[in-house]
C-alpha cells in the first residue's frame, strides 16, 4: 500500500483523498439515518413499556382495593386493567429485540397468565367478593412479581434508548474525525507539494535578483505541475549562472585590452634592461667577477619582475569559478594597483591608498572580487583627466564588516543617471568605449558574496563607490 501511494502523483493522491472523504461523508448520512431509526424504535418501545408499567400499577391499585374493601366495581376495574396490560404486553413481546435481556419478557408472560388465572377465578366462585386469606396472598404475590418484572423491562428499555443515543452520537464523531484526518493529510500534501515549493520559488527569485543563482533543493521526482515549474526554474538558474560567468569572463577579457599598452610598457622595461645587461656580459669588455655577479643578479631581478607581471595578467584573465576560499583583501587590492599601475601613471594620477593593517580575511571568490575592484579602479581612472586624485580606503567597522571605497576627482555622474548606474548595458561613456556591463556584473558578484555596493556622485566633484563585504559566516541586511 505504501509503495502504491508513493507511485502516485499529486493529482492521483488528491483524487484518492477526495474519494475517501466523499465516501465517508455519504456513509455518515446513512449511519445517522439508521441510528435515528433505531432511536425512534427504542423510544416507541420505551413508551409502550412505560404505558404497560403504569397500567399494571393501576391494575394493582384496584386489586388492593378489591382485596381490602371488596366490591364488584373494584373487581371489574382490576380485570379491565389486567386485560389492557395483556394487550400492551402482547405488542411488546412481538419485538423482544428491543430489550437487552429476553428472560424478563418470558417470565412476565408466564406471570401474567398465572395472575390472570387467579384474578379470573374469583368470577366463577361464590367467594368472588369474599376471597380467602390464602387466595389473597397468592394474588398479591403474583401482582408484586408482575410489577417487579415490568420495572426490569422499563429499566432495560431506558438503557437501550441511552445506548442507542450514545452510539448515534459516537459514530458521526468517528466519521467526522476521519474526514478531519483526511483534510489534514490533504493540507500537508498540498503544503509540501505546492505551497512550500512556491515559497522556495519566491525566495529563489529574490536571490536571483541579488545575483545568487543557486538551485532550489527539490526532489527530482515529478508529481505535479509545481515540480515541473521548480525543475524548469533550476534549469533557468543554471543557464543564468553560466551566462553570468560568460559575461564576467568576457568583461575581463575586454578589460585586458585597456591594459595592453600599459602592460607592453611594463614588460618592455625589464626586457630592455635584461638585453642591455646581457650585451654588457657578452661584449668584448673585461668584467670583474664582482661586476659579473651584480649584472647576473640584475638579470634575475628583471626576469622575476616580468614573470610577476605575466602571472598577474594570467590570474586576472582566468575564467572565474564558483569556488570560495579565504581571501586577503589587502593583498588583492595591492595586486590591482600593480596591474593598473601603468594606466594610473600614464595619466599622472595621484594614488592615495589607505588600507588598514591586518584586514581580516573574507570568504569569497578571488577572481570575482579582483574583477570588481579592478573595474572600479579603471572606471575611476577613465573618469579623470590628467593629474587627478584616486583615493582607495579599506577599513573594518564595529561589526567586523570590510568597507572599501574608491573615490575619484572626475566629472561625476548626473543625478538622473545614478538610479540606473548598475543596470545592464547602461553606460555614460561614448559609443565604442564601454559595454555597460562592468558595474552590472560587479553588482551581481558583490551580491553573491552577501555584500552591498553603492555609489555617491556630484557633477564636477567626483564619484565614490563603496563596497561593504561581510565577515566569515555573516550576511548584510538589505
Amino acid at each position: 500500500m505504501k509503495r502504491l501511494w508513493s507511485s502516485l502523483d499529486l493529482q492521483g493522491k488528491s483524487a484518492i483523498l477526495a474519494m475517501l472523504g466523499t465516501i465517508i461523508w455519504l456513509s455518515n448520512f446513512l449511519v445517522v439515518y439508521f441510528e435515528i431509526e433505531r432511536i425512534n424504535n427504542a423510544t416507541v418501545n420505551l413508551e409502550r413499556v412505560e404505558d404497560l408499567y403504569n397500567t399494571i400499577l393501576e391494575m394493582r391499585r384496584y386489586e388492593k382495593n378489591f382485596l381490602l374493601y371488596q366490591g364488584q366495581e373494584n373487581h371489574d376495574q382490576a380485570i379491565s386493567y389486567y386485560r389492557h396490560a395483556r394487550e400492551i404486553f402482547s405488542s411488546i413481546a412481538d419485538s423482544p429485540q428491543n430489550f437487552g435481556d429476553k428472560i424478563p419478557v418470558r417470565q412476565l408472560d408466564s406471570t401474567f397468565s398465572e395472575y390472570g388465572n387467579d384474578l379470573e377465578m374469583f368470577l366463577n366462585t361464590k367467594s368472588a367478593l369474599h376471597p380467602s386469606e390464602p387466595d389473597q396472598e397468592k394474588i398479591r404475590t403474583s401482582g408484586r412479581k408482575i410489577v417487579d418484572l415490568s420495572q426490569v423491562l422499563l429499566d432495560q428499555s431506558r438503557n437501550v434508548v441511552a445506548k442507542t443515543a450514545a452510539s448515534a452520537l459516537r459514530l458521526p464523531l468517528v466519521s467526522t474525525g476521519l474526514i478531519l484526518c483526511l483534510f489534514i493529510i490533504g493540507f500537508v500534501l498540498i503544503y509540501r507539494k505546492v505551497i512550500n515549493p512556491l515559497i522556495m520559488l519566491e525566495r529563489a527569485t529574490e536571490k536571483i535578483g541579488r545575483g545568487d543563482f543557486s538551485a532550489i533543493n527539490h526532489p527530482t521526482r515529478i508529481e505535479s505541475e509545481v515540480d515541473r515549474l521548480v525543475l524548469a526554474f533550476n534549469r533557468m538558474a543554471e543557464e543564468l549562472d553560466a551566462r553570468q560567468e560568460q559575461i564576467i569572463h568576457s568583461r575581463k577579457i575586454a578589460s585586458l585590452g585597456t591594459l595592453v599598452s600599459g602592460v607592453a610598457h611594463e614588460l618592455n622595461n625589464p626586457i630592455n634592461n635584461i638585453i642591455l645587461t646581457i650585451d654588457t656580459l657578452v661584449g668584448g669588455r673585461k668584467v670583474t667577477d664582482e661586476r659579473r655577479a651584480s649584472l647576473l643578479d640584475d638579470i634575475l631581478n628583471q626576469a622575476v619582475r616580468a614573470s610577476g607581471i605575466v602571472k598577474n595578467l594570467l590570474d586576472f584573465s582566468r575564467a572565474e569559478t564558483s569556488s570560495f576560499s579565504d581571501v586577503d583583501l589587502g593583498l588583492l587590492l595591492n595586486d590591482i594597483f600593480k596591474i593598473a599601475g601603468n594606466e594610473i601613471s600614464m595619466k599622472k594620477i595621484s594614488l592615495h591608498k589607505h588600507i588598514a593593517a591586518e584586514l581580516p580575511k573574507i570568504r569569497g571568490n578571488k577572481q570575482g572580487l579582483q574583477q570588481v575592484f579592478f573595474n572600479l579602479v579603471i572606471n575611476a581612472v577613465q573618469a579623470m583627466e590628467s593629474e587627478g586624485h584616486l583615493t582607495v580606503n579599506a577599513v573594518t567597522d564595529q561589526n567586523k564588516r570590510l568597507i572599501i571605497s574608491v573615490q575619484d576627482s572626475g566629472m561625476g555622474i548626473a543625478e538622473k543617471n545614478l538610479p540606473h548606474i548598475f543596470d545592464p548595458f547602461f553606460t555614460t561613456k561614448e559609443v565604442g568605449h564601454g559595454t555597460g556591463l562592468g558595474l552590472s556584473v560587479s553588482y551581481g558578484i558583490i551580491k553573491k558574496h552577501g555584500g552591498r555596493i553603492s555609489v555617491e556622485s556630484q557633477l564636477g566633484k567626483g564619484t565614490t563607490f563603496t563596497v561593504i563585504l561581510p565577515g566569515k559566516g555573516e550576511m548584510i541586511d538589505e
